[in-house]
């Protein structure tokens, strides 16, 4: 009895730290960069929701970084932007841009009509520039970057005129998703010396939900299929006692909310409408907060990142793997990770030049497992690939080690479905 009036007391204090928030602060729109998806800044929104904004006045623009016609993309932002003000009976925004979405950002103050309905302008890891425009002065903008960022190199740093913060450490993504970067963002928005989080109990159930995507042009994949399962954390098998759910993605690609427990590992399976298409499982770590930006990637058709990806086998008798890290680049000499006991963050795998996010891992044809680089996707961005066999068999859990984090994920046939293991 006293455990359940613990439990309850716990749930009661966060939600009336929820419950507590401000309104009236101004709505906040995030873009992310190339390749990426709102999911980016999964972790800043908990931030600033912890912090006490109010999560409808918190928004992400997911845009085409692929193929997509700047002036076209330009003409969806700004109407983006208008409907947030609608939404929220606010005459302004803040505005935030990462990478490529920070010359989205910088465009659109460009246009002076634009301008006035932004309030502030935070540029994070993207190309500095150098003209302080009349109508939007540099000082009403804050500019991070990192002297590590190898993305960006010489293209990024100082802005005169503007609050710039040079984060020194941090990789192309970190510039986007760490803690320092959301306590920079949050005084600056709000005028205040310092940022603080409260410290919030663990919930033992929290909402999670999202978007399926296809990767790169953030297209819905409408009327595709998401199953939820909850899995083991020993082997990755599925538990369908412990709970399952079955969503239909909507024409904007959403889908959810779904009610998880925070103790569990679960299993996130996107099926394609068209059956040609293999099925991809997203194996993740407990969710420990509430998280509505949890996106599912599947692979597009006729453009440049399908010709990409065209090598990823289909074979019966090995898997597909994927090491996704969500808030942070994998970097050799920093970070530790491998599959199987082989490891996938060595120098050749995933030099800090090249900001690995995603690392391939499969056999290449030729029946050796080299721990080798996959040759198709060495010039990839933010791609890696590592030559490592996974055969299939009902025996066999697959061991993926993150920097003393471990996923176990079972052993599937990559003809049916591709594997991700997601470090958030």
């Amino acid at each position: 009895m006293k455990k359940i009036a613990l439990v309850f007391f716990m749930v009661l204090l966060v939600a009336i730290a929820h419950a507590q928030c401000d309104g009236t602060k101004r709505p906040i729109v995030f873009m992310h960069g190339f390749l990426a998806s709102g999911d980016s800044y999964a972790k800043q929104i908990q931030r600033f929701a912890d912090a006490g904004y109010c999560t409808d006045r918190l928004f992400v623009f997911d845009w085409n970084s692929v193929s997509g016609n700047a002036k076209k993309t330009d003409s969806s932002l700004n109407a983006f932007i208008d409907s947030v003000l609608i939404k929220t009976g606010s005459s302004q925004v803040d505005l935030v841009g990462h990478s490529a979405g920070g010359g989205l950002g910088r465009g659109y103050l460009i246009d002076s009509l634009h301008s006035i309905k932004v309030a502030h302008y935070v540029h994070l890891g993207s190309g500095k520039w150098f003209k302080d425009l009349s109508w939007y002065p540099n000082a009403r903008c804050l500019n991070i970057y990192s002297s590590a960022d190898m993305v960006m190199g010489g293209r990024g740093g100082e802005i005169e005129g503007a609050k710039n913060i040079d984060l020194k450490d941090k990789d192309h993504y970190e510039v986007a998703t760490c803690l320092e970067t959301f306590k920079a963002i949050y005084s600056f928005l709000n005028n205040v010396r310092e940022a603080r989080l409260p410290d919030l109990p663990v919930q033992e159930e929290v909402y999670i939900a999202g978007r399926a995507v296809y990767l790169g042009d953030n297209t819905a994949m409408d009327k595709a299929m998401v199953n939820i399962y909850a899995v083991s954390e020993k082997n990755g098998h599925r538990e369908p006692r412990k709970g399952t759910a079955t969503y239909y993605i909507d024409e904007k690609g959403n889908w959810g909310p779904f009610l998880v427990r925070t103790n569990q590992h679960y299993e996130i399976e996107l099926v394609p409408v068209d059956a040609k298409e293999r099925k991809i499982s997203y194996f993740f770590e407990p969710f420990k907060k509430e998280d509505r930006h949890i996106y599912l990637r599947g692979f597009p058709q006729g453009n440049m990142i399908s010709m990409m990806l065209g090598a990823i086998p289909s074979r019966e008798d090995q898997s597909v793997l994927v090491v996704y890290s969500a808030q942070k680049a994998i970097i050799a000499g920093r970070d530790s990770v491998t599959v199987n006991g082989m490891p996938i963050s060595s120098e050749e795998l995933s030099p800090a030049s090249k900001t690995v996010i995603s690392s391939f891992i499969y056999e290449d044809g030729d029946s050796v497992s080299s721990g080798k680089m996959i040759k198709q996707l060495k010039l990839a961005p933010f791609i890696g690939g590592v030559d490592i066999s996974l055969p299939v068999s009902s025996k066999i859990v697959n061991t993926i080690y993150y920097n003393g984090r471990v996923l176990h994920l079972p052993s599937v046939a990559s003809s049916q479905k591709i594997l991700l293991a997601v470090f958030n």
